[in-house]
């Protein structure tokens, strides 16, 4: 059957990580008849991915020998860490493989995953992505590639395509950056959203009137009515982007900044909103739920 010998040419996938993210994208995957082994360390979120057909591996290491390129997808580089580089058997299985990480990470922590694979014979594509849940669940993340050799990317091309858009950003750390620099603004708008519709109900003015003048000028931005309603109603479900990794991408951001010589008081100030929204019970809710922080319950 002309169909099968066709799909048997498709490269043999791992996929580490079950997560928010991690599902909807290993989901597509499979979807689309590639043959995917995956890990978790909690092996029950493995669940959904096994019913869509994925074999469902004992340890990140026997998952990434059984495949020619490896999505990651974790929550943290030191997650990553301990998966990667500290499990001398699943590093020792890179040797001519692609090792494709999807999780956001710091430009610095990147570039040192990709020195352990690289000294181990593999190739590192530095692959994180733009959008939450329903844009995984879609195939419509925004996902921005890096390698220091572009044909890295190009040859992954199709399995990155169906899980959304990608592009060639340039070489490692280059993604990691702009993705940073991205939540920032992603985090910021949403603070500032907070805390003028918090500033009007304290006021006792009505925030419709002012979410159409916002959408009537210059500030118009569909994103803002994202997050209207919920912050309104302080309903912060489903989460799409939990508060506790905003966070972490927020001191990301701040770290490195710092490094660069950039002034970084205003993430910072961004920074103490998401702790508190935290300490408030808010930290796997979605991080709109920093309304709550900027504008206590009565």
């Amino acid at each position: 059957d002309t169909k099968k010998s066709t799909m048997s040419t498709e490269p043999k996938l791992a996929f580490i990580g079950a997560g928010l993210m991690g599902v909807p994208m290993a989901t597509r995957l499979l979807n689309a008849k590639y043959e995917v082994a995956a890990w978790n360390r909690t092996k029950t979120k493995l669940a959904p991915l096994e019913a869509k057909g994925a074999r469902v591996c004992e340890t990140a290491a026997e998952a990434i020998a059984s495949a020619e390129v490896t999505i990651i997808m974790l929550s943290a580089s030191k997650a990553i860490k301990a998966v990667l580089v500290d499990d001398a058997k699943a590093l020792g299985a890179v040797k001519g493989k692609t090792i494709v990480n999807m999780s956001t990470i710091g430009p610095d922590e990147s570039k040192a995953f990709a020195a352990a694979v690289a000294e181990k014979g593999g190739s590192y594509v530095e692959s994180p992505v733009l959008g939450t849940v329903p844009h995984a669940t879609n195939g419509v993340l925004q996902i921005l590639a890096s390698a220091d050799d572009e044909k890295l990317v190009t040859a992954i091309l199709p399995i990155l395509k169906v899980m959304g858009k990608p592009r060639f950003i340039g070489k490692i750390t280059s993604s990691c950056t702009y993705k940073l620099a991205l939540n920032s603004m992603l985090v910021a708008n949403t603070t500032a959203l907070a805390y003028s519709l918090g500033y009007l109900r304290r006021s006792g003015l009505d925030t419709k009137t002012f979410m159409d003048i916002v959408q009537g000028g210059i500030l118009q931005c569909p994103y803002y009515n994202l997050k209207y309603k919920g912050m309104m109603e302080r309903n912060f479900s489903p989460t799409n982007f939990a508060t506790s990794l905003m966070l972490k991408d927020v001191n990301l951001a701040i770290e490195d900044g710092k490094r660069k010589g950039i002034n970084t008081n205003s993430v910072e100030g961004i920074q103490s909103v998401l702790q508190k929204a935290i300490d408030i019970g808010e930290g796997e809710s979605d991080f709109s739920s920093l309304y709550n922080a900027v504008d206590p319950k009565d």
